[in-house]
């Protein structure tokens, strides 16, 4: 053979390689093949995609083999983002119990997939379970975290005031509250995202996530362990609001610690900053809890509520009081903020809603006749879409004629997403991959979730299934971006105590960030020897520790994330005996 022929049938091979793998079956997987890789429910859409590829139809075959199902491969064109051309099959009519696999013309086949009822019931569980596993102070106890056990870190009961802070000398003590993300940082602004986005979802199903279901250590107390897990981060919360009202913007040491774990993480802890944006969204998250936590801890609901008060009145004295950047001498997380307007009106909402008094109303009148509802912008905008879910709820006070505006903007948008998928070759609602692009596939599934909720009609449910297929693995990277969940998940995901524990895996339920078009982390990558596998916008993403910008992990990821998933599973029958 010559040589140019041999170098030509080696690199055909070393392809059909690199798109295939053994799976633990033992079966050759494509890669190509993007699927949902926990499954699909009965009666809901069920569609893939295939990459690149010249067949022309499908089968379903069953675990012993045996064809079950026959499709055809739909053609949807190029997609510019991932550099691909674009195949769909769908075999939504197919509802048959059971595990599958899909086989192309030219034998390629998935991973497995189940089809049944409740499949993302353990998903749901782990993904809030993960909030406990980001538990700071305490010990996190092998009784209820098993391999992922670890003696507690951060104690916070001295945390030195920076000057940014108004002070030059003393400390506080703030323990407890969740890290933020793979760092070992509190964020205020973060938090309250995070918390108000779950709040929301107590509010639309008070009856999920029930005592014992969690298997926390607050299980058998009677109480929503949901809640419960929420009321730790609040907890801390409420450390950081100064004597005056206002709160302090974040807690971290002056730069990011190593990947150690949290005990071996003992550098000087900080109080960082006095901002608007903090003591905004402390106040509406601290607002809402005043509502949903009086019917089983009264005096909880109270304290809270006295402490939004309390916010808002400092926030409405220094409305300028701008986080705009670290101090010289802080590297961590800024979370800066400059455009307040989202942060006054989620405040005055959800204060609004627990107080029914009109000089909040007042406040948010005005923005109703200019008000949109956001999917693909930054984590500081979508604050207002908590506000606006907040004022669409039976314990709103607003008038049904204001409602109707909200209910009209907020379907106009779900309207206009399902048409996205409808015409996008990958049938996905968002096509912009930025910082934590897939926190933008879950609000859009919050969103549909919402609008779900208030129509019943079932073209949102299934474009929230469809947007839930993305995240799981029907994506250009053929990832599921859950840890834990899926064939093909992250295994070293940027996160100090996952890749410090000495365990192979990863803790289980963390979303990922996801594509990343910006890539930040080349150069850390490159010091590491490593790349990612394409510069195209939705295949930016690498399964590596190195990479902040696309395998990190977030709290504010993780809770729309439940919020979806909650609402779809039913976890009436999950609730533990606890001793």
């Amino acid at each position: 053979m010559k040589s140019h022929q041999f170098f030509i049938v080696f690199f055909i091979i070393f392809l059909s390689f690199q798109c295939s793998q053994q799976d633990d079956s033992n079966t050759m997987v494509s890669d190509k093949i993007r699927i949902n890789q926990i499954g699909y429910e009965i009666n809901s859409p069920k569609r893939f995609i295939v990459s690149d590829t010249e067949s022309e139809a499908f089968e379903i075959i069953n675990e012993s083999g045996d064809v079950i199902h026959e499709g055809i491969l739909i053609d949807r064109g190029e997609w510019k983002s991932s550099g691909e051309s674009v195949k769909l099959g769908d075999f939504s009519t197919f509802n048959d119990y059971g595990t599958f696999r899909i086989r192309l013309e030219d034998q390629e086949t998935s991973y497995p997939f189940q089809i049944g009822s409740n499949l993302y019931l353990d998903a749901a569980i782990d993904g809030l379970k993960s909030f406990y596993l980001q538990r700071m102070t305490i010990d996190i106890d092998q009784k209820y975290a098993g391999v992922y056990r670890r003696p507690g870190g951060h104690p916070d009961t001295v945390c030195y005031f920076h000057e940014s802070t108004g002070r030059s000398t003393g400390y506080k003590s703030s323990p407890g509250g969740w890290y933020d993300a793979g760092d070992y940082g509190k964020y205020i602004v973060n938090a309250g995202i995070t918390v108000g986005t779950m709040l929301a979802l107590n509010d639309i199903n008070p009856y999920v996530f029930q005592d014992g279901s969690l298997w926390i250590p607050e299980s058998g107390n009677g109480k929503n362990d949901l809640l419960d897990e929420i009321k730790f981060e609040l907890d801390w919360m409420r450390t950081m609001q100064d004597d005056d009202g206002g709160v302090f913007h974040k807690l971290t040491t002056k730069n990011f610690e190593g990947f150690v774990m949290p005990v071996e993480a003992v550098n000087d802890r900080y109080i960082i900053g006095k901002s608007t944006a903090a003591t905004l969204d402390f106040a509406a998250s601290m607002a809402m809890a005043s509502r949903l936590y009086k019917e089983f801890d009264p005096v909880f609901g109270e304290t809270c509520l006295a402490s939004a008060l309390k916010a808002w009145s400092w926030a409405m004295n220094n409305p300028e009081a701008y986080y705009a950047k670290n101090p010289e001498d802080i590297q961590t997380g800024a979370y800066n903020d400059v455009i307040l307007d989202e942060e006054f009106f989620w405040a005055a909402a959800e204060l609004y809603i627990s107080t029914g008094e009109e000089k909040y109303h007042d406040l948010i009148q005005d923005d109703l006749s200019g008000m949109e509802f956001r999917v693909e912008e930054s984590w500081r905008n979508y604050v207002d879409n908590i506000g606006y879910y907040s004022l669409l709820s039976p314990k709103s006070p607003l008038k049904e004629a204001d409602k109707k505006i909200i209910e009209d903007r907020l379907l106009s948008l779900a309207d206009s997403l399902t048409n996205v998928i409808e015409n996008h070759p990958y049938r996905i609602p968002v096509d912009h991959f930025k910082w934590g692009s897939n926190s933008d596939f879950l609000n859009a599934a919050v969103l549909f979730t919402v609008a779900h909720h208030y129509t019943g009609d079932l073209l949102y449910k299934e474009s929230m299934y469809e947007t839930l297929d993305y995240i799981f693995g029907k994506n250009a990277t053929g990832y599921s971006f859950i840890t834990g969940f899926g064939s093909k998940t992250p295994m070293h995901i940027h996160h100090r105590q996952s890749e410090a524990d000495g365990i192979l895996d990863p803790f289980p339920g963390f979303v990922v960030g996801g594509p990343n078009i910006s890539r930040q982390d080349e150069g850390n990558l490159g010091s590491a020897g490593k790349e990612y596998e394409s510069p195209l916008p939705a295949r930016s993403y690498i399964d590596e520790v190195e990479s902040f910008a696309s395998n990190e992990i977030c709290i504010n990821w993780n809770a729309p994330y439940i919020f979806v998933l909650g609402y779809l599973v039913d976890t009436s029958d999950e609730t533990l005996i606890v001793e």
